[in-house]
Parts: structure tokens; C-alpha cells; sequence
């Protein structure tokens, strides 16, 4: 009777442990592509289409572990532990992004800053500004200086009328344009420097 049993436990041994690697694997292989992707080179294209066939893949893993796995106890803490970790996925994704933002204008402060005066001071036209970037290898270009002249739109990424970036200001009032849709929010991050985004 035991020799019975030991088959049948093995499989469903197996198939727990396939169910559950496919109900977290979808949210790793979404963590492993932000933390590769480089900033200003975000797909979200790729993204949807990793969140679409991710969350079917991750759902046909849950159905099988759930079936597969007759511990109840055993269960609870793994669909729980589950959902925690896809509920906390995007908070995180946000994070590592924020930080690596944070990052990155610390150490092309100087540059950014130097363009942003001068074109606000009318030395430099805003193609002039773009060119001095491209030649530095930044990922910014500048999106537009609005009439008031106060600031600088710095473009991180976006499509035609969803876009985000940096901007540097003189004034911690929101600019009257941005040349990309309407403005959704604007953080200040730091000193002079403010993070934007547009639908």
C-alpha cells in the first residue's frame, strides 16, 4: 500500500512545487526587466504585455498548486505570501525607479544645470541644448522652456501626450505649458528640481 502511495505523492509533490513556481515566476521576470532596463529606456508596451501573459501564466500556476497541494495551512500561506508579493510589485517598481531618478540627476546635476541657465538666460536655443546633451550622452533632451521663462522641461520618457521628465525651476509654481498633454503631477525632489508627468 505504501509503494501505492509514494507514486502519487511524488506527482502531486510536483506539481505543487510547478504550480507555485509559475504563480511567482511572472512577477520575478517583471522585477529582473526593471532592474536591467536603463533609465529613459522604459518599454511599456513590454511591460503590459508582461503584466497580460504574466498574470494568465501566474493564474494557471495558482489553479494547479492549489489543486496539487492538499495541505491547507500549507495553502493559505503561500496564496497569501503570493498576493502580498504582487500587491507590493508595483510599489517596489516605483521605488527602484525613484532612487535610480534620484540617482541619476545627483550625478548630472552640474551639466543639466549649466544647460538649463543658460537657456533661460537666452544663451543657447533649445536645439543648441539638445545637441550639448546628445554630445554628453544624456538620456534627457529638453522638452521646452515655458513663456514664463522660469523653467526648464527636461524629457526622461514618453509617447505624444504622455510624458515624464525633470524640470529645472526657478519658482516652485507649476509652469504654464509643457509641450506634452496636461500636467498630472509635480514633485519637487530636491533644491530647484522638480519631477513631472503628463497625460
Amino acid at each position: 500500500m505504501q509503494t501505492d502511495q509514494d507514486p502519487l505523492q511524488n506527482d502531486r509533490l510536483t506539481a505543487s512545487l510547478i504550480g507555485g513556481a509559475l504563480f511567482i515566476l511572472p512577477g520575478l521576470l517583471i522585477l529582473i526587466v526593471t532592474f536591467s532596463t536603463k533609465l529613459g529606456q522604459f518599454n511599456p508596451f513590454l511591460m503590459l504585455f508582461l503584466f497580460l501573459c504574466g498574470g494568465v501564466i501566474a493564474l494557471i500556476g495558482l489553479i494547479v498548486y492549489l489543486i496539487a497541494d492538499k495541505g491547507l495551512k500549507r495553502k493559505i500561506a503561500t496564496v497569501f505570501a503570493g498576493f502580498t508579493f504582487y500587491i507590493l510589485l508595483l510599489p517596489i517598481i516605483w521605488g527602484v525607479n525613484g532612487v535610480r531618478e534620484r540617482i541619476y540627476l545627483s550625478t548630472h546635476k552640474e551639466d543639466l544645470e549649466a544647460v538649463a541657465n543658460d537657456l533661460l538666460t537666452n544663451k543657447i536655443s533649445i536645439e543648441e541644448a539638445n545637441e550639448i546633451l546628445k554630445s554628453k550622452n544624456s538620456i534627457l533632451k529638453v522638452m521646452c522652456v515655458p513663456k514664463e521663462n522660469k523653467h526648464v522641461l527636461f524629457l526622461l520618457d514618453g509617447l505624444i501626450d504622455n510624458c515624464t521628465g525633470f524640470s529645472y525651476s526657478l519658482t516652485d509654481n507649476e509652469p504654464s505649458e509643457n509641450c506634452c498633454g496636461d500636467l498630472i503631477y509635480w514633485k519637487k525632489i530636491r533644491r530647484k528640481w522638480y519631477k513631472w508627468g503628463t497625460t
